[in-house]
């Protein structure tokens, strides 16, 4: 259709304490296909020369699709966020952490998507490349991206490796270069696990965001992705794109991903989220009750009371969780 008008798209970039990774986090945004865009970078009342190093990317590529907003007292992840997207109004929106990187084409392929002619989801997330502090790669992917890491490779003594997704490696350029893959796949389970890698990874309807976006910043300091993403899946399903279109940084400061061994089976992080994952659940289901009305404006009832019991579900021990789930598939 020739009299087409594609959406435009915001982009919220948050950043504490991270000058020497967030200009090159700028300059990936800046580098995009699709030129369509604005641009809020947030700085969370930084106690080093972050906000300087921003407004020196920002006079260097002198684009005023880009702007600075440095917050007089630290908030925390939400706070900033929140303050991000209180300066933009796109239909679509994104987040960049300040330590990861965009390939060039990361708004092109997740817009392109989002327009498929099956299925318009909520959000829209991507697999990963990662890098160490120095910019150098860890790792091709993640490789439980889009599964059930405690099944991802259980019961395959020996897993097959598709050959495709092996690089052509040049040696004198110091390169690495996968065939291009474009597999897509519809995830619409309505279950409380993560699938995904980061906010940074995805980009989202905004209509989505106002609807689930936690409404106390105190609480949710850290772990909003956490929060938001679930929430988001359990509403509106997700589209998961199995190609690496951007870099996750390990660097060894990361706020969650504090592993520095990889491979196998190991985690990105190293910590017990036990009773965060337990409290995030909690506040979603208090969230949920709290604000009905406009849940079930959105979802309509019989969709809200579903969502409401399987959030029970994943909330119960695994002797009742079964019984809130059974209810829930005769709502």
């Amino acid at each position: 259709m020739a009299d087409t008008k594609l959406p435009k798209i915001s982009v919220v970039v948050t950043c504490f304490n991270c000058p020497g990774y967030v200009g090159d986090a700028i300059r990936s945004v800046a580098r995009q296909t699709l030129r369509d865009f604005d641009c809020v970078i947030v700085d969370d009342a930084s106690t080093d020369n972050s906000a300087e190093v921003v407004q020196r990317t920002l006079d260097a590529l002198n684009d005023p699709r880009f702007s600075l907003v440095r917050l007089p007292k630290n908030v925390g992840q939400t706070g900033a966020t929140r303050a991000g997207l209180a300066r933009t109004q796109a239909p679509f929106v994104c987040f960049l952490d300040s330590d990861d990187l965009w390939n060039e084409d990361f708004l092109e392929r997740h817009l392109a998507a989002h327009l498929n002619e099956t299925y318009a989801v909520g959000f829209t997330a991507c697999n990963a490349r990662l890098i160490d502090g120095q910019g150098s790669l860890i790792a091709g992917a993640v490789y439980w991206f889009g599964k059930d890491r405690a099944l991802a490779d259980r019961g395959q003594a020996f897993a097959p490796i598709d050959p495709a997704r092996v690089p052509k490696l040049d040696p004198a350029q110091r390169s690495a270069d996968w065939r291009g893959q474009s597999p897509y796949r519809l995830y619409t389970a309505r279950l409380v696990h993560w699938v995904w890698v980061s906010t940074s990874s995805m980009m989202f309807r905004r209509s989505l965001v106002d609807l689930v976006f936690p409404d106390d910043d105190e609480a949710f300091r850290l772990h909003m992705d956490f929060y938001v993403v679930v929430m988001a899946q359990m509403v509106s399903g997700s589209l998961l794109i199995d190609e690496p279109l951007y870099s996750y940084r390990l660097h060894g400061r990361n706020g969650a991903a504090d592993n520095p061994v990889l491979g196998g089976r190991l985690h990105l992080s190293a910590r017990n989220w036990g009773d965060t994952h337990a409290r995030m659940l909690d506040r979603m289901l208090a969230a949920m009750i709290h604000d009905r009305e406009r849940f079930v404006i959105a979802l309509g009832e019989r969709q809200y009371r579903r969502m409401l019991l399987r959030m029970r579900a994943a909330r119960a021990s695994p002797a009742t969780a079964w019984f809130f789930v059974l209810r829930s598939w005769l709502v």
